[in-house]
């Protein structure tokens, strides 16, 4: 095979590795989420874990759940290529944060203020 039919063989590879891909590949190398829909495919619905508390990320633009024994409550919004929420614990408003997150496996690494803050990392469950 020559080389430009081995590129192109690689490229058309590529491509149909790509079609019809909604979730990223969970399994693999982290995948930063960069739109909407595959956040949605990924996290939506899903229960997050981090140092014993949890919440969830709802299908209706929420966030809730018993995080911390307090409650967690909030809405999210989607600013490309960032995750943005608004949230309260404990009826404690903790204010906005535009987020980036990757998915690899079953945990989701999140780095806040835009991707120029802190990061830790959920489990997805």
């Amino acid at each position: 095979m020559t080389i430009s039919k081995t590129i192109l063989a690689i490229g058309l590879f590529a491509l149909g590795g790509c079609a019809g891909t909604t979730a990223p590949d969970t399994s693999a190398e982290p995948v930063i989420l960069t739109t909407e829909a595959a956040f949605r495919a990924a996290i939506v619905g899903k229960t997050m874990g981090f140092d014993g508390s949890t919440f969830t990320v709802n299908a209706d633009n929420t966030v809730s759940g018993p995080w911390d024994g307090s409650g967690i409550t909030g809405t999210w919004s989607w600013e490309d290529p960032y995750w943005c929420r608004d949230i309260a614990i404990g009826g404690v408003d903790r204010g906005s944060d535009c987020q980036i997150w990757a998915v690899s496996g079953s945990s989701a690494t999140v780095t806040r203020d835009r991707g120029n803050g802190s990061s830790f990392t959920y489990s997805l469950n």
